[in-house]
């Protein structure tokens, strides 16, 4: 996927996520949880959305990927420190290579989010990204 593709993706009317948002926790994973929703498209393009919460560092990612490709952008808050752009940053795709590179190429500092809640943070990506949300969010603070 180039950049052109991924801004069409981006760009795509109607995007909305109609089921309920419920963190699970997997032994592997632990003590973080995580959950999985796809984004609906007027156009049927396969689309994904993973969320990760780790409540002991407090560190949340929202991670859009396309099946088969990988992921085309994330949003990292109160996370790893990722060189200027700080520990709450966006990864953006920018070149064909950016998914199996895991989105090195273009990151934006979001110290704007620190600190908010999972749900803040969902509710400024979908926002961001034009996606409507119509199901309902349970906080993984209650997994």
């Amino acid at each position: 996927m180039n950049r052109t593709e991924f801004e069409a993706l981006r760009d795509l009317p109607g995007k909305r996520i109609s089921q309920d948002v419920r963190f699970i926790r997997r032994a592997a994973l632990r003590p973080a949880c995580e959950a999985e929703v796809p984004i609906e498209n007027d156009q049927g393009v396969d689309l994904r959305m993973s969320l990760h919460f780790n409540p002991e560092t407090g560190s949340k990612t929202v991670n859009v990927f396309v099946p088969g490709t990988g992921p085309i952008c994330r949003l990292d808050v109160d996370g790893t420190r990722h060189g200027d752009a700080g520990r709450s940053h966006k990864h953006a795709l920018q070149t064909e290579q950016c998914p199996d590179r895991n989105l090195p190429d273009r990151v934006v500092a979001r110290a704007d989010l620190s600190g908010r809640s999972m749900q803040e943070v969902f509710d400024d990506f979908c926002r961001a990204a034009r996606i409507e949300f119509l199901g309902t969010f349970f906080s993984p603070e209650e997994v």
